[in-house]
């Protein structure tokens, strides 16, 4: 949101942020603008603090109230110091000076903007969680394995630990760093994941670390919160030393800056048994022990009897509900490949059988030792299965009534009359 009476310089800063990739809502004074604002607005303002009738700082003191989360920038004049401090101790989120330097304003407002979907994304998480009667509750399983893992998840989400998680790809190890996040302490806190494993390592550097004055790091970002590593053993060994004096001191050193403290919990995650990653040279042995509570091994879906087909029920009605399609009818001879199927791919691959069910293509199983499940059919008969389950569920829903069926699909209805006939559906 631009507030700027100055039309020439509102029209000018605009076309600005749009070339950036900004999407700019603009007003004239402050009036309309704060009309605009709300606890749940997902945007930022960026406002001049010198307007006729309500000034800049008057302005931020009302938003303060309707949208206190809100990042608040304000412009202000050149070398008015007084008047910037008046506004960053009034809660402004930055100032700047006119003339605004275009890289460091649209540098700014990126920071302002993603700081503002983070605390968007936890707030709707919280909301999500309030609604549950636990965070484990979201670990599903009824084996006795499970039960355990639930318990264990509970008894050291209070305390205060870093801790690593063990598991093979696809057995929920993020999901359990989120559940013992949002059982402690520092539940009102950001959760801030890093996949050390998809980045290089000097991209680790920097994301993990950050550079003095330009980017924060994901560590300095989970300040009062938690802060998860997914595939440490992926970290170069450089950067594990440097972790490790994290863990020890809870002190960070930015590229180019000075050491700061932090205050953060850290969770890790590897995908293989953290002794034989410790012996294959991949995971440094004094970092994993400065883990205080050890490895919580999380087991494979192999090992849970009776969770797979649980597991393909829930995920199934979920996607239907997503698609607005009818829920799938679990045939016999599905349910004895999924009691015996060896699960490769976990609760990931379970999630993904689901999906194919609803929309209508054939389930296949992933064969042992990672090679990609055999096509059972062609990609347009896969399509045709769908169509055909989509055009019954529009017709379900509305009745029968395919004029409203076809408004529903969003189709012109003689599109839709063509297709039901294809279908034998007429």
């Amino acid at each position: 949101m631009l507030v700027e009476d100055d039309a020439d310089l509102a029209q000018a800063t605009a076309e600005t942020l749009e070339s950036a990739g900004f999407v700019v809502e603009a007003h004239a004074s402050a009036a309309p603008a704060l009309a605009a604002l709300g606890p749940d607005w997902p945007g930022v303002v960026l406002s001049d603090l010198r307007m006729p009738g309500m000034s800049g700082l008057d302005m931020l003191d009302r938003a303060r109230v309707v949208a206190p989360a809100v990042p608040f920038i304000v412009i202000t004049g050149h070398g008015d110091v007084a008047a910037a401090i008046r506004a960053m101790r009034a809660g402004a989120h930055d100032f700047l000076e006119k003339p605004c330097d275009p890289d460091l304003l649209i540098d700014i407002l990126r920071r302002a903007v993603e700081m503002r979907r983070l605390q968007l994304e936890n707030a709707a998480l919280r909301q999500r969680l309030a609604s549950s009667v636990l965070p484990t509750d979201r670990l599903l399983g009824r084996s006795p394995v499970m039960q355990d893992l639930r318990r264990r998840v509970a008894a050291l989400a209070g305390l205060r630990v870093d801790l690593l998680i063990a598991g093979e790809s696809g057995t929920g190890k993020e999901l359990v760093a989120r559940c013992l996040h949002d059982m402690s302490a520092r539940r009102e806190g950001p959760f801030v994941a890093l996949n050390c494993g998809a980045l290089t390592e000097a991209d680790v550097d920097r994301e993990l670390f950050g550079v003095a004055g330009e980017h924060p790091g994901r560590i300095a970002s989970a300040q009062g919160g938690t802060l998860y590593l997914d595939e440490l053993e992926s970290m170069p060994d450089a950067l594990q030393v440097r972790l490790l004096r994290v863990l020890e001191a809870r002190e960070i050193t930015p590229l180019g800056g000075p050491a700061r403290a932090v205050d953060l919990r850290i969770l890790g995650s590897v995908k293989a048994d953290p002794a034989a990653l410790i012996a294959e040279g991949r995971l440094r042995a004094d970092l994993y022990h400065r883990f205080n509570a050890g490895a919580l091994k999380l087991p494979p879906l192999r090992e849970r009897e009776g969770d797979a087909l649980l597991l393909i029920g829930h995920f199934a009605d979920e996607a239907a509900a997503r698609h607005n399609l009818p829920k799938p009818v679990l045939s016999p001879t599905l349910r004895r490949q999924a009691e015996y199927h060896h699960w490769p791919g976990n609760v990931r691959e379970a999630r993904n059988l689901a999906e194919r069910l609803v929309i209508g293509l054939e389930p296949s199983f992933a064969p042992i030792g990672g090679a990609a499940p055999v096509p059972v059919e062609s990609y347009d008969r896969a399509m045709e299965s769908f169509e055909n389950r989509l055009l019954q569920a529009a017709l379900l829903q509305t009745g029968g009534r395919k004029a409203e069926a076809a408004e529903l699909l969003g189709i012109p209805r003689k599109r839709l009359y063509l297709r039901l006939r294809q279908h034998g559906l007429a």
